[in-house]
């Protein structure tokens, strides 16, 4: 009788480790379906867009391009309007040699030096 409950007990044991070996892979088989499914969309999704052939728009970024390189050029121009005025200004300043500047202010000492001995004399 021992032996009959043992063999009911052991038989029982298979049968559930059975049971929850069936389940497990039940479990297992809907996560890979399920994960299989998603993959197929997700292929999907990428082949619509591979079809799509979709392109850069730059028409706005030349445009931007185009502005700033027309503006540079205005103001690069006016520099250099700028700066010709600015070197015919230089020439047309009456600007003096050092030399020239040295010479006239010991000139103009010594006709002080000479009018102070003119009248000190008088």
């Amino acid at each position: 009788m021992l032996s009959k409950k043992l063999s009911q007990k052991a038989w029982m044991l298979e049968w559930d480790f059975k049971l929850n070996s069936m389940t497990k892979l039940e479990q297992l088989s809907e996560l890979l379906v399920s994960e299989i499914s998603q993959f197929e969309k997700t292929v999907n999704k990428l082949e619509k867009i591979q079809q799509q052939k979709i392109g850069i728009d730059s028409i706005a970024f030349e445009k931007v391009l185009v502005h700033h390189q027309e503006r540079m050029q205005k103001d690069f121009t006016g520099y250099s309007k700028e700066m010709k005025d600015l070197g015919l200004k230089l020439k047309d300043a009456k600007a003096y040699p050092i030399w020239a500047l040295i010479v006239f202010g010991i000139s103009i000492v010594l006709n002080g030096i000479l009018i102070y001995i003119l009248i000190s004399k008088l």
